[in-house]
């Protein structure tokens, strides 16, 4: 998952533009594409520009819809080997660059919106949080850890607020399902993300891309590619995203709108033979009045209790905010990649290291029934280290081995502005915190074929992990002028270590049929609040896998069945502690979790291609006791009953070029976004659907689209719960109806 490896470029820049094509279900693109699931570096081949990623079909899939040329394989390095998509075992969705562009998809909340086994919530004060197959975390305090692993070019982050950030010029989205826990390390519980950059190419070109809609949209893209000689390619890259508020929320003006910058420039290198080298850089700004969460004031029964009932939310996109909110963030990354292949015993050397420096700030409403805001500080440094070996081409053993370093350093200064007396600002409660976060790892794999259609696979890793944090909790008494402050040491830290596993079985049934089993573990680290310890996440998951094509290539049918033993949850609760509410995190026992997933891609002659999948998840804790309440048969959080993803796309043959048509649709039954299963943390069964028309002129090098996305205008809720510090019910919601028109140029 940590590179993109490379074949001999064959694409001219005048398809840069047009990138990868359309999707197969639930979105794998029809095209050439090399992919690293795990940690394999280079194609069995390596080519003089090994970043570049080539392409044979158009932005519209290169395919006249009546006369489909069959459903092309996609070149992929899963387990250390080449591969396609079809012969990796593992359940997984690629989406391309260009189907991403077209759908609208600039960050994880959009993401989610295509992607069946992809569920996308909030936590307090707008941070994402990322689930799959019903496992995920709300822990996005300083010492938590996501439970899906999301990285960038290899480089993990830790704090999910960095989520947000835009994405553009991407090569591809790969979505993993279920833990990761071999390759990917620690927090792949769920599954992980791994998001892959375009990279240079040994051809001059590039594109511009500007998009108007409703909401005052006003979205620019561009990329420039330049072939610095033939051992030197260099590429730049820049977006600027910007929309007034979805919401209107007098009289703290309009939330949820978004004023986001970003630029990469990437240098490629292979000074001497056998060895090649990328490094990027890139820096992005997020600004604007950022989320806003619609406060409603809690209500009590006649026993003082809260009533679990949902409140009236109204429209979603009207509501009071006593302040305005505010978003400041600045990124700043560096990223680097280097091979060094080593022919003669058929295997290559590869470091992957990252640092990035991030400043976070937000201000956001803290109070329903007074002016109040959070106002959060925070500015994590962290480091990735990988340095592997593995073995390159087609053999019958294959295998990977290799040590990992990550680091956070986090230093945070977040307080409550209140209301007093005397001023309407006053500094309350305040976090002045320094915390780190270490983790070490040794792992390996191996894959040896038994049989010339019988591979037989295994996987170790071991972690190490240790979390510290420094500082005090200040609490002000704000009726004095000025107020008075007593402090409350947070002092903490803990070690933990873990091995994790991976055990396989693939048959090649025949040529176009592969079935596989196989066992994996996950492992998320524990952590501490300022009242309780808690320990790791741990999951056991079986998957059952069909990967098959029938009908001349034309048909194709994936199914996975899994069963997921997961056990010690993390999940928070507020409690009262000297008179004062604070958050506490516990493990919550032991969680079960099975289904199927099946999808399947049909190219129909004249008609166009259909593309379905799938999820039915059954995701229930079966031991939860807590604070003398049972929990047990309550639903897991962000885990719906069902998902399905459906697409359609026809194309049309016009006097003056061609004309697309797309259509893309997400059903999601309902879901709870605590465990608590209450009414007013429950989002109702929905659809969206995204439609979109492309005119691309013949012999032009440009092109025109016009989209409408969430079709229906839904009222999707992306965060419910009772925020008793705030007394308030607390929502926040997805993205309503959005429409425009993008033109596109290349050169």
């Amino acid at each position: 998952m940590h590179q993109v490896l490379l074949l001999r470029s064959r694409l001219l820049m005048s398809s840069a533009f047009a990138c990868l094509s359309f999707t197969l279900a639930p979105g794998v693109a029809l095209a050439d594409v090399v992919i690293d699931k795990g940690k394999a570096a280079v194609s069995a081949k390596p080519a003089p520009v090994p970043f570049s990623t080539p392409a044979k079909t158009s932005a519209l899939g290169g395919q006249h819809a009546s006369t489909p040329a069959g459903l092309e394989q996609i070149t992929v390095t899963a387990q250390k080997r080449v591969s396609t998509v079809q012969k990796t075992p593992i359940a997984m969705s690629v989406y391309s660059g260009e189907v991403l562009k077209q759908q609208g998809i600039h960050d994880m909340a959009s993401l989610a919106t295509i992607a069946p086994s992809v569920n996308y919530t909030q936590a307090a004060a707008g941070m994402p949080v990322i689930t799959i197959r019903g496992i995920s975390s709300s822990d996005v305090s300083e010492i938590g850890d996501p439970a899906v692993a999301v990285a960038t070019d290899g480089v993990y982050l830790n704090r999910s607020y960095t989520l947000n950030s835009t994405f553009y010029d991407l090569d591809r989205i790969e979505v993993q399902n279920g833990p990761q826990g071999t390759l990917s390390g620690r927090n792949a519980v769920g599954g992980a993300i791994n998001i892959i950059t375009a990279k240079p190419t040994d051809k001059w070109g590039g594109y511009l891309s500007a998009n108007y809609g409703n909401f005052d949209t006003f979205n620019v893209e561009a990329m420039l590619n330049v072939p610095i000689s033939d051992k030197v390619q260099a590429r730049a890259a820049f977006t600027s995203r910007s929309h007034s508020g979805y919401r209107n929320t007098p009289p703290g003006g309009r939330g949820d709108d978004e004023d986001a910058k970003s630029g990469r420039f990437e240098v490629a290198f292979q000074p001497v033979d056998h060895f090649d080298g990328l490094i990027t850089y890139e820096g992005t700004h997020l600004g604007g009045y950022g989320g806003a969460q619609d406060l409603v004031p809690l209500q009590y029964d006649a026993s003082g209790n809260i009533i679990h009932n949902m409140p009236n939310t109204g429209d979603g996109r009207s509501f009071p905010s006593l302040v305005q909110p505010n978003l400041d963030v600045m990124e700043n990354s560096l990223r680097t990649q280097f091979n060094l292949h080593l022919p003669s015993i058929h295997s290559v050397i590869t470091y992957v290291g990252g640092y990035d420096v991030t400043n976070f700030g937000q201000v956001s409403n803290n109070g329903a029934l007074y002016r109040r805001s959070f106002v959060q500080n925070e500015k994590p440094q962290t480091q990735n280290d990988e340095l592997r070996i593995g073995s390159e081409g087609q053999h019958r053993l294959t295998w990977v081995a290799g040590v990992y370093y990550f680091r956070e350093d986090n230093s945070i200064y977040s307080y409550v502005l209140q209301p007093a007396a005397y001023s309407p600002a006053v500094r309350g409660t305040t976090y002045d915190y320094l915390t780190t976060a270490q983790s070490i790892a040794g792992f390996g794999q191996v894959g040896y074929k038994i049989l010339p259609d019988l591979t037989i696979s295994g996987g170790f890793r071991y972690n190490y992990d240790h979390k510290q944090r420094l500082g005090s909790a200040y609490f002000a008494n704000v009726t004095n002028n000025p107020p008075t402050y007593f402090g409350s040491a947070a002092n903490g830290k803990a070690n933990w270590t873990k091995p994790t596993f991976h055990a396989g079985l693939d048959w090649q049934i025949t040529p176009r049929t592969m079935g596989y089993v196989k066992f994996d573990t996950g492992y998320k680290p524990g952590g501490f609040t300022t009242v309780n310890d808690y320990g790791p996440e741990t999951v056991k998951a079986y998957e059952l896998g069909l990967k098959s094509r029938f009908f001349d290539n034309r048909l194709q049918f994936n199914f996975a069945g899994f069963y997921e033993d997961y056990t010690g949850q993390q999940v928070s609760q507020y409690v009262q502690q000297d008179g004062s509410t604070v958050q506490a995190i516990v493990n919550a026992g032991h969680s079960e979790i099975y289904g199927v997933e099946p999808d399947l891609v049909v190219l129909v002659p004249v008609l166009g291609r259909l593309d379905l999948s799938m999820q039915w998840l059954h995701a229930r804790f079966v031991k939860f006791d807590y604070l003398g309440m049972q929990y047990s048969g309550n639903m897991l959080p962000q885990a719906p009953n069902f998902s399905v993803g459906a697409g359609f796309s026809h194309v049309w043959d016009v006097p003056t070029g061609k004309l697309t048509t797309q259509i893309r649709t997400k059903f999601q039954s309902g879901q709870y976004m605590l465990f608590e299963n209450y009414a007013d943390d429950r989002q109702g069964a929905y659809t969206t659907t995204n439609f979109n028309v492309i005119y691309e002129p013949r012999r032009q090098p440009w092109k025109i689209e016009g989209y409408v996305r969430n079709l229906e205008n839904s009222k999707i809720i992306t965060e419910a719960f009772e925020d008793q510090y705030a007394s308030a019910y607390r929502f926040a919601f997805a993205a309503p109806r959005t429409y425009g028109v993008q033109v596109s140029a290349r050169f």
